[in-house]
């Protein structure tokens, strides 16, 4: 027998992961749990021409973070994106809101990325 064989289950140290601690939900606006306890989520949404002026949209993310967010990551779906700019508000966001502030001269999407426990 092998020294997985002899292993408990769970996900404490020394212990295999049983497959629920990876649950996840593969879709446009979606999430993966790690054993960890490191949350992946992702999503996109689209916005139109701000017309020179800041706009924001807050987003609810799939799965509320257990703890908080640790880092958020997003972009702009465009051939220029010399006129366009995109960031989040953490004054307002939280475990399971993100707010983006963009300026943009057109309709875009904006594709988001976001890690937390």
């Amino acid at each position: 027998m092998g020294e997985a064989a002899k292993r408990a289950v769970g996900s404490g140290a020394n212990q295999l992961p049983d497959m629920a601690l990876f649950a996840s939900s593969i879709a446009t606006n979606g999430y993966a749990k790690l054993p960890s306890g490191l949350m992946i989520q992702w999503g996109w949404f689209g916005i139109n021409s701000t017309n020179g002026v800041v706009g924001n949209l807050s987003i609810t993310l799939p799965v509320a973070f257990p703890t908080n967010y640790l880092m958020v990551n997003a972009m702009f779906s465009t051939q220029d994106p010399s006129t366009r700019f995109v960031g989040f508000n953490s004054a307002q966001s939280s475990r399971s809101v993100i707010n983006f502030t963009y300026v943009t001269p057109t309709t875009n999407s904006i594709f988001w990325i976001v890690l937390g426990y």
